[in-house]
C-alpha cells in the first residue's frame, strides 16, 4: 500500500470521559481557591508577600488541589477542543462564590447572584451546540 494511502491511526480513546475530567478540574480549582484563602487568612505576616502562607497546611492542600486540577485539565485537552473546554471552566466562577458563601460565610448580593445565573446560562448556551457538533464529527470518523 502506498504511503499516501496508509490509514490514519484512530484517535486515542479516553480512559475517562473528558467532560467528566473537565468537571473534576473545575471542582478542584474552586476547592483550591477556598483552601488558599483559608490558608492565607491564617498566615497573615506583614511584609512576607504571602510566603508565610507556606507554613499553613491549608495552603499546601490548595496547592495539591491546583496541581491535581492542572493534571485533569491537561488530560481533558487531549480529547476536547479548547474552545469547548475553556468555556466549561467558567463553572469556576459559579463554584467559588458559592463555596465562599457556604464555607466562609461571605455574602453574595443580588447582583452577584444574577451574575452567577448569567455564567451558568452562558456555559450552557455556548457549550451545548459545540459539544453536539463535536459528537457529530466523531460519529463520521
Amino acid at each position: 500500500m502506498p504511503a499516501s494511502q496508509t490509514p490514519r491511526p484512530a484517535p486515542p480513546q479516553p480512559a475517562f470521559n473528558p467532560y467528566f475530567t473537565i468537571g473534576i478540574s473545575v471542582v478542584l480549582d474552586a476547592a483550591a481557591q477556598v483552601l488558599l484563602k483559608i490558608g492565607a487568612d491564617h498566615a497573615i505576616t506583614p511584609g512576607s508577600f504571602g510566603l508565610a502562607g507556606l507554613h499553613s497546611g491549608w495552603v499546601w492542600l490548595g496547592i495539591i488541589a491546583l496541581v491535581s486540577s492542572l493534571g485533569s485539565w491537561l488530560y481533558s485537552l487531549r480529547f476536547v477542543a479548547l474552545n469547548i473546554a475553556a468555556n466549561l471552566t467558567a463553572g469556576v466562577h459559579v463554584l467559588v462564590p458559592l463555596a465562599c458563601w457556604f464555607f466562609l460565610g461571605e455574602k453574595i448580593n443580588l447582583v452577584r447572584w444574577a451574575g452567577i445565573a448569567l455564567v451558568i446560562a452562558g456555559v450552557f448556551m455556548v457549550a451545548r451546540p459545540l459539544m453536539k457538533a463535536e459528537q457529530e464529527v466523531e460519529e463520521k470518523l
